[in-house]
């Protein structure tokens, strides 16, 4: 995820007032991740796992550590009443982050769409091998929307978080016998892992043949009965040409909004900037226009 694709310019549909705003932050976030699975010597993984931290939120009081189904949750709620949930599933290669790590943005998220937000801790990897990931986060949308009066339901998340979301609303209405999710957010995500990705995949389908890889791209998925979806990725991403590519087969089957914001890089909307900013203002507004 390192080198973005190169004359990507003319793609942006949005933040052409601030891209070189969003350029110098992607420096910063492309110097990140360029050492960004490199274990330092005499650590476990789950040592290294503690000292990273993505983005710039800091923890909230509000915030409320829940299990559902075994799987550990944060909770966060409006300040008025519930319209229900939106499960929100963090990035970092499937073997980095925390689902305690975004709790500014989330309460804030929640404050926007009157919806309780629960960020999903699912198991990672190297310690967990695919689908472990995959399985948790069903386990608690299954849970969340047998609730009685569960009402809304929507899921979303950044980079490997998108590509859980993607994959959850593809197959729970095998398990459901039904789409319980009315929206889905899906922020420069992973859905075709047999392209590059190599040393985050490495640990997540350590020995994965090129078939098994494509079964777990969201790319190759037949979309039919998917909700309608929000795609954000930034110019300077490596991964541009998949939301591209995932936004348009999607399009066939739901309605779908794509933001593609000038010289933004990956993981863009975890550092304050004005792109950032926009996009988490967006992502409110599409959630609370799908409840309607």
């Amino acid at each position: 995820m390192s080198t973005p694709p190169d004359g990507t310019a003319h793609l942006a549909t949005i933040g052409h007032a601030y891209a070189q705003e969003s350029e110098r932050a992607g420096e910063r976030l492309r110097s990140r991740v360029a050492t960004l699975y490199d274990v330092p010597a005499g650590m476990t993984f789950a040592q290294y796992r503690e000292t990273v931290r993505f983005g710039d939120d800091v923890p909230v009081p509000s915030a409320r550590d829940l299990t559902v189904e075994g799987v550990p949750v944060r909770s966060f709620t409006p300040d008025g009443p519930s319209r229900g949930t939106y499960l929100h599933l963090h990035g970092g290669g499937w073997c980095l982050g925390s689902h305690t790590m975004h709790d500014e943005t989330l309460q804030r998220l929640a404050d926007r769409t009157a919806l309780t937000v629960l960020s999903v801790g699912y198991r990672m990897a190297p310690e967990h091998r695919y689908p472990a990931c995959l399985d948790d986060v069903l386990a608690v949308a299954r849970a969340v929307a047998e609730r009685p009066g569960a009402g809304f339901l929507a899921i979303g998340g950044e980079s490997a978080g998108a590509h859980l979301a993607a994959l959850t609303v593809i197959a729970i209405p095998e398990r459901l016998g039904r789409q319980p999710f009315s929206a889905v957010s899906l922020n420069y995500g992973a859905f075709d892992l047999t392209a590059g990705l190599d040393r985050a995949l490495g640990l997540l389908m350590p020995g994965a043949t090129g078939e098994q890889r494509r079964a777990a791209s969201p790319a190759y998925a037949d979309l039919r009965g998917v909700p309608a979806a929000r795609f954000c990725v930034g110019t300077g991403d490596a991964l541009l040409p998949q939301t591209l590519s995932m936004e348009a087969r999607w399009r066939e089957h739901a309605p779908t909004e794509l933001d593609v914001f000038a010289g933004a890089a990956h993981a863009f909307t975890t550092v304050r900037s004005t792109a950032a900013r926009v996009a988490k203002a967006r992502e409110a507004e599409f959630l609370v226009r799908t409840q309607k």
